[in-house]
């Protein structure tokens, strides 16, 4: 019954409000929209989904593979990652690119709902919440928290703990280095360049943990992989990652069937 009464609530605020302040696309500024993705529908129509064929552990697109097929790409099959599976929301690209790039660099924070609701759909696509003890966001280094002043990755899986009531965990995994944008390193400098990173403080947080860990944007999944690997370390059961958007340059994966 309260359940009933507070939807209605909100339902009449939400109306009141839409009518004396018509929404306009959170990416393009045109409007009024009339969906609740605060998108207008060329942007919405944009938003291009990462979706099969695609490897089965990294996430990563898998060129010339059966649409309907399920295959792990050779560099999975010969250095598998220390995560479970990843798996990503849409590409990066289009009007989703900009406003990222809005969003991250501008402290365009109001993007951040649609941007959250992109996550929260691909989460459904890909997972369900019965997986997972805890969402644990990408950190950044205190330096560039100061500068930025945010976390994009920590207001990203705030809204996908919110819809989804799994705990949040923003300070067990800590960037201990502050290291250079990886955008535009060739893979192995990837690596080295994120190599003792990453650290945890307070493992018992983290210990026997389902965690579902959040990003942003990611290219070849070496973020991501240095980050599940310290968690797996500090004694996380499982690791499984989701990010919001895939940069697709340098992805070039060798495919091989999964043997049945």
């Amino acid at each position: 019954m309260k359940s009933s009464l507070r939807n209605g609530v909100n339902y009449i605020k939400h109306a009141f409000s839409d009518l004396l302040f018509p929404r306009t696309c959170t990416f393009c500024d045109s409007g009024p929209v009339e969906t609740r993705s605060y998108l207008c529908d060329t942007c919405s129509q944009s938003i291009r989904t990462v979706s099969h064929p695609f490897c089965i552990q990294c996430g990563l697109p898998i060129p010339g593979l059966a649409l309907q097929s399920e295959g792990v790409c050779g560099r999975c099959l010969t250095a598998p990652p220390p995560y479970h599976r990843a798996r990503f929301g849409a590409y990066y690209e289009g009007p989703l690119r900009e406003s990222l790039i809005r969003f991250k660099f501008s402290a365009a924070l109001h993007v951040g709902r649609t941007l959250s609701q992109i996550l929260l759909e691909a989460f459904q696509r890909h997972f369900t919440c019965s997986e997972f003890d805890l969402i644990v966001p990408v950190p950044v280094h205190r330096k560039r928290l100061f500068h930025r002043g945010f976390n994009q990755a920590v207001i990203l899986a705030a809204g996908l703990s919110a819809r989804t009531a799994l705990r949040l965990d923003r300070t067990s995994l800590t960037k201990i280095k502050d290291t250079p944008p990886q955008v535009g390193l060739p893979k192995a400098q990837r690596v080295a360049n994120l190599r003792n990173s990453f650290g945890v403080q307070g493992s018992i947080n983290i210990r026997e943990k389902r965690i579902l860990l959040i990003d942003d944007v990611a290219t070849t999944g070496t973020t991501i992989s240095e980050a599940a690997k310290v968690l797996m370390k500090a004694g996380a059961s499982r690791v499984d990652a989701l990010v919001l958007a895939l940069r697709t340059a340098d992805i070039v994966p060798s495919i091989l069937p999964r043997e049945s």
